[in-house]
């Protein structure tokens, strides 16, 4: 079961309502010390909506919440319903850039803007359960990422008659530099996977300048 806790001030929150009805999560509401919600010991959420930002901003009330939020919480994340620049205060836009770039860049408070209630509670509900369940699949990550000069190497293969990017990383894997590449035989060309003779003769005879 994966839990959420929930303040008490947002037991009048559609979105509260939204969670409790969701299969598989246990929403315990509470007097939370900051933020609206808490997905984990150390990630809690402050949830506004545009307008709610907006006023923040203009009244100091964002800094002060921001403040609280790092005291409790290693990871505390700003949720904003709505576009905030498209709401009627006369806020300017260069002020909503600087306190968006200032909670993200400097506070390291991860902001995160959604469309509306219901997406907020989706975003919520994910969050929760790829914290406490993780992702449910693997991510495939590439260890052992090639050299820059391997990759120039391969590419310079690629300029060989009748050589694609397929055959010049065979030709790399198989001799390991451009150089060994250039002083095999004709026979030790024809080693390679996928690699026939007619084919390890014209390279032969192109990287010395004969002609096939």
């Amino acid at each position: 079961m994966i839990e959420i806790y929930a303040d008490s001030r947002e037991t009048r929150s559609g979105l509260l309502k939204t969670l409790s009805e969701m299969e598989g999560y246990s929403i315990k509401v509470g007097e939370l010390p900051c933020g609206d919600y808490a997905i984990s010991s150390d990630v809690c959420i402050e949830r506004k909506s545009a307008t709610d930002f907006v006023i923040s901003i203009m009244d100091g009330r964002l800094m002060e919440q921001i403040a609280k939020m790092k005291i409790d919480y290693k990871r505390p994340i700003l949720l904003i319903e709505g576009n905030p620049f498209k709401t009627r205060s006369a806020i300017k836009t260069e002020a909503l850039v600087g306190a968006i770039s200032w909670v993200n860049a400097i506070e390291d408070v991860t902001v995160l803007m959604v469309a509306d209630e219901g997406e907020s509670a989706k975003m919520i509900a994910t969050m929760a359960r790829h914290l406490q369940q993780g992702l449910g699949y693997e991510v495939p990550l590439r260890r052992n990422k090639p050299k820059a000069s391997d990759l120039g190497s391969v590419y310079n293969l690629e300029g060989l008659p009748g050589v694609g990017p397929k055959t010049a990383q065979n030709l790399f894997n198989h001799f390991g530099s451009i150089f060994d590449v250039c002083m095999a035989s004709v026979e030790e060309l024809s080693q390679v996977p996928r690699l026939g003779k007619a084919s390890a003769e014209r390279i032969y005879n192109q990287i010395r300048h004969r002609k096939s």
